[in-house]
């Protein structure tokens, strides 16, 4: 289960650290405001899930050792 919780969360950091890095590059900042605090909020939220679980799994993998 370690190793899950580990790949899902670097695949999710992965994928909200590229949200934050191309978002603006791709202009999506000019989507219009109810939509861009959306699209900012979910890349935040599936970035955070995904320190999250890549933390629990390290930690995991550190007390079983």
């Amino acid at each position: 289960m370690k190793n899950r919780k580990l790949s899902v969360g670097a695949c999710l950091s992965i994928f909200g650290a590229l949200g934050f890095v191309l978002g603006p590059t791709l202009g999506l900042s000019e989507l219009g405001r109810p939509w861009t605090f959306l699209l900012g909020f979910t890349v935040g939220v599936i970035a955070g899930i995904g320190v999250a679980l890549s933390v629990a799994g390290l930690a995991e993998s550190r007390r079983r050792s």
